[in-house]
């Protein structure tokens, strides 16, 4: 069987490589959370057998990367929800002044 790396270090280099240069952190926006991938079903009773061990930890490490998803998608929503009050304010304040 060929050597792939781990479902988690494929993320980890994702994430390296999509890091901003310079240290500039900017808000989590929906780009910037990648879903996971589910693990494959294994419907061969022999294979789950010897396996189960590596089968169990595979799904562990999908709830937990599902996780770290929906935890981006909420950061991702805040950041947003933030930059729309701060547009309503900027709006606001413009007065009641007719455009043109």
């Amino acid at each position: 069987m060929p050597l792939l790396p781990s479902r988690r270090a494929r993320l980890v280099a994702a994430a390296l490589l999509t890091m901003p240069v310079g240290g500039v952190a900017q808000g989590a926006t929906a780009l910037d959370c990648l879903p996971p991938v589910p693990p494959v079903p294994v419907t061969d009773a022999a294979t789950r057998a010897e396996y189960r061990t590596e089968i169990g930890r595979e799904f562990t490490a999908y709830f937990d990367e599902a996780q770290a998803y929906l935890r981006c998608l909420d950061a991702a929503r805040n950041e947003v929800s933030e930059e729309i009050n701060r547009a309503i304010r900027d709006y606001q304040s413009l007065g009641s002044e007719p455009d043109g």
